[in-house]
């Protein structure tokens, strides 16, 4: 059996009963239970049992032998027990013990059928009569029993730490006449240890509720029923509880908590109040003059409500009298003069009440105040609404001559203390309520609160607009606002702003820190920086950037309260920076970025509107000046050993590829087909040359259609190199090593072959020709390149973008690794945002971060320097045995492709839905290109008829016709139609063998029409004698058919060129050139700096392609 709270002693002298309990040790302080004890042992036991029925005195001894009491819990005038009675009965029980002398000792209340004066209450005062008395030591040492009585508060303390769910809470309080008021409240503990929402509790503690604890029982009945002040007598016992269970607040459900304090000396003063009289009040001073409040108890005691320490408060009076005095009511002025002669018998003790002087304030403009602080808004005192967290509140206030008044409502007058004096002041009405009128301007509202003049932001406004918008304006038209250290906001100005580079060892990489100095303390802003952004992503928007107003100022955090206005000027070119740098998954929570140094050069736009002071590493900012530096081209004069003239944007390309050099750099030279790349390189050699820069040889890697033009256009422009043609089943029987020539010529798919040897060799200059070639990383020849060292790689191309953004990081990756960095990391932050989401910040980004190392001029920008080129369409019409073919056959393949795409998702159909597309569009070109059944016997072609028809009206113009297709076997169908019509062609394909015979005779005169198949001439020729292309079929990528168009329109050509697209109506074909249009957006907007966007392929264009024909 359990004795909670008791100590370990045996059962006094002269018990009758066995001692058959277990114990538990007594804590420290439970001094009213010893009182008790000593009331019933000054009755006598013949008393106690005297009123008591024998046979329920018989039964109750016999409960008591059986152990069936479970617990003893002291509590105020008695104790509470818990006793098993019959069967699963367990009956609570409440003894009262009441005072001598009285005519019966004990009353007993039980929650039995009998209601008391049972056995299971005689069973329980059997019990606690077996309890020692205070000072009987019974063979226990005065130590021993310290360290049980220790034991016992841990124990105790233990039970506290195991404590149910719900609790209860103290909310002490001062009312007139100094008297105690407590209020109690039940609430739910949450996970972090604090309480939920507050109830009032009105129990007295003889209830059976399991979260009651000792001390709760002890301290309930002591506490009057409902609202009022504790009983003088009783004050000390409450808060000398209350102060152990650590559950008392002071002032409110969040105000400081109760605790054991020392004595204290106090003396006694009269207070003036604003109605003129006065009241008698303690004034005592704690530890660094800490405010005390005095309690009217016997004796007095005080609470400190700073530190919470409660304790006896001595003024030299006796208990009785000093408790007396503080109950005093207010004092009239009249009565002043009756009070004092009757003061005057307790001597000096006791200060006697003077009249208090008055003055009066009237005609005075007051001066409105607002205090921003932290406090709770109380709107129901008692029932606990606004018992929450404090909250950040604006306090108005007004100035009337140095005597500060809330407002006032609609009162003329106000009287106030002011240094000893009664201040009768004449209030401004108009005055205080056109101030509060300017505060609800500013969005400020008052919420229900017992106390007036409390605002907090309304809707549609916060805190941080008032600190930054409302507190200036009021300031300037002078209000006087005072921010307290309560406030969890404060505004703060920085002292300079910083940026620390640090280069990492092999200056491959570096980190960036960019911070503010703030009254003495550093604070790095990426951390700050990288909150927001994740919170709100837009805020690194293009379109977000450009809007913001250049007066607007951003609020950072901190952290500890203080809030740092960032000016336009200063944030938004970081976070333009950032947009570029910044990765979602980057860490930069320890202030800094890490970063390749190939990215230095977007350190330059950090101070574009501010400068910045640079700390650390001086050479990476050098870097950064010089790579931001690559976008403002300087022309280069031509090498003396080029023979020919360059044009100006040749020069200024010359210039980029020598500034390349210049840093060891690479970069992708991706002007427009025909504009000269071949010929800028060879001059960026030959000055390499001439200046003794190029002591290893150069490699070329390109396709194997454009070797022979490297090598014709070397020995016309360069003839001093000397130029190897790395290529044919010979090519390893030369005679001199690598190292001996100027240039090596190869081909990607020789690279991979001849990997081990060329890799061997170290290269000035390692280019890579039609770049996107090898715009699959995984594939063998782009494996192939990476393992090649270079002082400098470059990427040649027309089109460094033809399908997706991963093209790119593939020639980035090999013209200068790091830059964009790795493959997953791009695709996370570039790709997936601007080709799925059509994020224009990213896309921007990626613009800023590949723009130095990136140089393309397109025909139109230099347009002067070339002929013009007219493009048009020819519409074909299927009719016949045609159309129902193509009916048939998108029925079938519509219905497939759905199904597909319902089964696989349409990412994962893109095989089926271009084969489905590419039936389709062998329909439209000629019937015979489909290998199934039903086209079997249909050999009518209209677009084939469009053809035939155009064709000799060009040749008789004298026009020189290049005509290009996807299908090999288109080509051979148009071989046959111009049989018989007496017009020449050469022809080539991937199996042509002599390409340079047939180039040769389109381009002597010799024939007026070519037959090209797109793949095998698209690229890398110089077909400048014609002046009309066709394009018979149209290909999804518009950059492949702009290819092809420009073997025509190049640097070369002197006559207009004409370019004809032949559709046939209503069919994929005219879709395929609608969607052309979607996928040129995203090339032009990153090459361009045009702002634009793409989509991938959805289900609506899905839907478009296959729709039937009208």
């Amino acid at each position: 059996m359990n004795f909670r709270g008791w100590a370990p002693l045996p059962s006094f002298a002269g018990s009758r009963y066995p001692e058959k309990f277990d114990w538990r040790p007594q804590p420290q302080g439970s001094r009213v239970s010893d009182a008790l004890q000593r009331w019933l042992n000054d009755y006598g036991e013949h008393v106690i049992w005297a009123d008591f029925d024998p046979q329920y005195l018989e039964r109750g001894l016999r409960y008591a032998e059986e152990d069936r009491v479970l617990d003893i819990d002291p509590a105020g005038d008695g104790f509470f027990a818990r006793v098993h009675g019959s069967g699963r009965n367990v009956y609570r029980v409440h003894v009262r013990i009441n005072p001598p002398p009285s005519r019966r000792p004990v009353t007993i209340d039980c929650s039995c059928p009998l209601g008391g004066d049972c056995k299971h209450g005689i069973a329980a005062l059997i019990r606690f009569l077996e309890a020692p008395r205070e000072g009987t030591h019974n063979g226990v040492s005065p130590a021993t029993r310290l360290w049980l009585q220790d034991i016992g508060a841990t124990l105790e303390a233990q039970d506290e730490a195991r404590r149910p769910a719900e609790t209860l809470l103290y909310v002490l309080d001062v009312r007139p006449g100094a008297a105690l008021e407590v209020s109690v409240w039940k609430g739910r503990r949450r996970k972090d240890g604090s309480l939920g929402r507050l109830s009032p509790y009105a129990g007295d503690g003889a209830t059976g509720a399991r979260f009651l604890t000792p001390g709760d029982r002890r301290v309930l009945p002591l506490l009057p029923n409902g609202k009022g002040p504790v009983d003088p007598v009783q004050v000390p016992v409450v808060l000398r509880e209350l102060a152990e269970l650590g559950r008392a607040h002071w002032g409110s459900a969040g105000g400081t908590v109760l605790s054991p304090g020392p004595t204290r000396r106090g003396a006694l003063r009269w207070q003036v109040l604003e109605d003129g009289s006065q009241r008698l009040v303690a004034d005592a001073a704690g530890e660094d003059d800490e405010p005390l409040v005095a309690l009217r108890g016997e004796p007095p005691w005080y609470v400190a409500t700073a530190s919470g320490e409660a304790g006896p408060l001595e003024l030299g009076l006796p208990a009785r009298t000093a408790s007396t005095l503080l109950a005093a009511p207010p004092v009239a002025a009249a009565e002043v003069a009756d009070v004092a002669g009757a003061l005057r018998r307790l001597g000096d003790v006791v200060p006697l009440p003077e009249p208090p002087p008055r003055r009066e304030i009237k005609d005075v403009t007051p001066v409105p105040c607002l205090v921003l602080e932290q406090d709770r808004l109380v709107s129901d005192e008692y029932w606990g609404d606004g018992f929450d967290e404090p909250e950040p509140v604006a306090r108005l206030a007004f100035d009337y001559d140095g005597v500060t008044l809330p407002p006032g409502g609609q009162q003329e007058r106000a009287r106030q203390v002011s240094e000893g004096a009664l201040v009768e002041v004449l209030r401004d009405r108009a005055a205080e309520q056109a101030a509060a009128e300017r505060l609800r301007g500013f969005g400020l509202t008052e919420p229900p609160s017992v106390e007036a003049g409390r605002y907090v932001p309304g809707r549609g406004t916060d805190w941080l607009e008032v600190i930054t918008r409302a507190v200036p304006e009021l300031e300037a038209a002078g209000w006087r606002v005072e921010t307290t250290a309560a406030f969890p906001w404060r505004l703060v100005e920085p002292d300079d702003w910083y940026a620390d580079l640090d280069a990492e060892s092999g200056n491959a990489w570096f980190e960036l820190e960019l911070g503010v100095e703030v009254e003495g303390e550093r604070h790095s802003l990426l951390p700050l920086l990288m909150q927001l952004i994740r919170r709100q992503p837009q805020a690194m928007s293009q379109r977000h950037l450009d809007a913001v107003d250049p007066e607007a100022s951003l609020l950072l955090d901190l952290g500890d309260g203080r809030l740092l206005p960032v000016p336009a000027a200063r944030f938004v070119p970081i976070l333009r920076t950032l947009s570029e740098l910044y990765d979602p998954q980057a860490d930069a929570e320890d202030g800094r970025l890490r970063l390749p140094a190939l990215r230095a050069g977007a350190l330059e736009a950090l101070e574009a509107g501010a400068p910045l002071r640079w700390e650390g590493d001086e050479a990476l900012r050098e870097l950064g000046q010089r790579i931001a530096a690559l976008g403002r081209i300087e022309p280069a004069e031509a090498p003396a050993g080029l023979q020919g003239a360059l044009r100006g944007y040749q020069r200024e390309g010359l210039g980029w590829l020598q500034a390349l050099a210049a840093q060891g750099l690479g970069g992708v030279l991706a002007d427009d087909m025909g504009l000269g790349k071949t010929i800028q390189v060879l001059a960026h050699l030959l000055r390499e040359k001439e200046a003794g820069r190029a002591a290893d040889p150069s490699l070329v890697v390109a396709p194997t259609s454009l070797l022979f033009n490297w090598e014709r256009e070397a020995e016309r422009f360069a003839p001093g190199l000397r130029v190897l043609r790395l290529h044919g089943s010979d090519r390893h029987r030369r005679r001199e090593p690598l190292g001996a020539y100027d240039l090596v010529l190869t081909t990607y798919a020789l690279a991979h072959r001849d990997v081990e040897a060329l890799a061997a060799q170290p290269w000035h200059l390692c280019v890579l020709d039609e770049a996107q070639a090898v715009k699959n990383p995984r594939a063998k020849a782009a494996r192939a390149v990476r393992q090649l060292r270079a002082r400098q790689r470059l990427c040649l191309t027309g089109t460094p973008l033809e399908n997706h953004l991963g093209e790119l990081w593939t020639q980035f990756d090999f013209v200068l690794p790091g830059l964009l960095g790795d493959q997953d990391s791009f695709n996370r932050v570039f790709r997936r945002p601007v080709e799925r989401d059509g994020d224009s910040g990213r896309q921007r980004g990626l613009r800023q971060r590949i723009s130095p190392f990136l140089l393309r001029r397109t025909k139109q920008a230099i347009a002067r320097e070339l002929p013009p080129k007219t493009e048009m369409q020819r519409h074909a019409e299927l009719t016949g045995a045609q159309r129902d073919l193509y009916e048939t056959v998108r029925v079938a393949m519509d219905q497939r492709v759905r199904q597909e795409i319902a089964r696989r998702g349409l990412g994962q159909s893109q095989v089926v839905v271009l084969d489905a597309l590419l039936k389709l569009r062998q329909v439209c070109c000629d019937p015979r290109l489909l290998k199934m059944d039903a086209a079997r016997g249909v050999e009518r072609s209209a677009k084939l008829e469009l053809l035939m028809d155009l064709l000799p009206e060009l040749i008789e113009e004298g026009r020189r016709v290049l005509l290009f297709s996807q299908f090999t076997s288109m080509l051979a169908l148009i071989e046959q139609a111009l049989a018989g019509t007496g017009i020449d062609y050469a022809m080539l394909t991937g199996q042509t063998r002599d390409r340079e015979a047939q180039v040769a005779r389109f381009q002597s005169g010799a024939v007026p029409l070519f037959l090209v198949s797109l793949k095998a001439g698209g690229t890398g020729l110089n077909l400048t004698a014609a002046d009309t292309v066709i394009h018979y079929d149209p290909w999804w990528n518009p950059a492949v058919m702009r290819q092809a168009t420009d073997r025509a329109h190049r640097i070369g050509q002197a006559q207009p060129v004409f370019v004809y697209h032949l559709l046939t109506r209503n069919t994929v074909e005219e879709k395929i050139m609608a969607l052309q249009q979607r996928k040129a957006e995203l090339g032009d907007a990153l090459l361009g700096g045009e702002q634009g966007s793409t989509a991938a392929l959805e289900m609506a264009d899905v839907e478009q392609l296959f729709a039937p024909l009208r």
